[in-house]
């Protein structure tokens, strides 16, 4: 199996705080606890480096909720979904 390059690593790390700040905004600011948020971003990350690298939005968009659906359904939350993410600049939009 091929190691991820440093780069797609920290992309995927700005893609997943995005969809979990994005996430708690849209919850009124109910916020994750740290370690809930720390877990939370490193699932997602661990979704978007099998999907990278593409310019996909849906493929990217795919990996996040995937990981959200791990995370967020582990804890008992329900929440807004990831529609797209900018695969220049890792930006989200929630549904």
């Amino acid at each position: 199996m091929m190691m991820p390059s440093p780069d797609l690593e920290r992309f995927a790390a700005i893609i997943a705080d995005n969809v979990v700040s994005a996430f708690e905004r849209e919850r009124d600011g109910a916020e994750f606890h740290r370690t809930g948020r720390e877990t939370a971003v490193s699932v997602i990350v661990r979704y978007l480096l099998a999907a990278l690298p593409t310019t996909s939005s849906d493929a990217l968009a795919a990996a996040c909720n995937r990981g959200l659906d791990d995370v967020v359904g582990a804890m008992g939350l329900s929440g807004p979904r990831v529609e797209g993410v900018d695969p220049d600049d890792g930006s989200v939009t929630l549904t």
